[in-house]
């Protein structure tokens, strides 16, 4: 039997052996390991500088530019860009429009007297209903019933208000609106730094930055 106890203990130093083996020629590499998301880093101004010139060769061979934004006047982007381009920075202001869903505002035309639309705003509260008497301009006198995000949301109201014999208008409101960017060439975080970049962030503390491919900035 004494064999048969050597025999066993050769063949499991040989597996543990090959299993050494198996699994240091398949483990994989730290390089092939990693993966590239493809998304790019988003900063703010305060953040620049950070590993800027490993973004800078990355960014020269894909033709990306740096983008600072969003601002929300046309008057503020400009004001960035003529800060920037003093340094020698090439830029370029681009807008873009936002189109949201609508609201919808519910009021009464004005009623004959401000003690008329009192009563009216006093019968509507009872509904649990934040209305208000209109005071100014070619409503006065009229009842606000405030916004509503949906039609179907203003018909179960009439329904509901059906009884007070109401005349209830709509006027549709827009929530779009402009952003302005500022594109600047690649690179631009290396030269926004010092004293300029703690004007930008004094006067533009939540502009944020980031890279794109666009077009050349000339």
């Amino acid at each position: 039997m004494r064999w048969v106890f050597y025999s066993l203990l050769v063949i499991n130093a040989i597996f543990f052996c090959w299993q050494q083996v198996r699994t240091d020629g398949s483990e994989p590499s730290d390089d092939a390991s990693r993966v590239d998301s493809g998304v790019e880093s988003i900063k703010l101004l305060s953040e620049l500088g950070d590993d800027s010139s490993i973004y800078l060769g990355q960014r020269a061979e894909a033709g990306k530019c740096d983008v600072y934004g969003p601002f929300f006047s046309s008057i503020d982007s400009r004001k960035f860009l003529r800060m920037v381009k003093k340094i020698g920075v090439k830029g370029r202001q681009e807008q873009e429009q936002v189109n949201l869903q609508p609201y919808y505002w519910l009021y009464v035309a004005p009623l004959s007297s401000r003690k008329n639309a009192q009563l009216v705003v006093n019968r509507l509260r009872s509904y649990q209903l934040n209305a208000e008497v209109i005071t100014e301009g070619h409503l006065a006198r009229g009842v606000s019933l405030g916004d509503f995000e949906s039609r179907q949301e203003i018909e179960q109201l009439r329904q509901r208000l059906s009884v007070l014999n109401l005349v209830l208008k709509i006027q549709e409101k827009s929530r779009n609106y402009r952003q302005f960017w500022v594109l600047l060439s690649p690179g631009s975080e290396e030269l926004l730094v010092g004293e300029l970049q703690d004007k930008l962030i004094l006067k533009f503390p939540e502009i944020l930055h980031q890279q794109k491919v666009c077009k050349p900035v000339a």
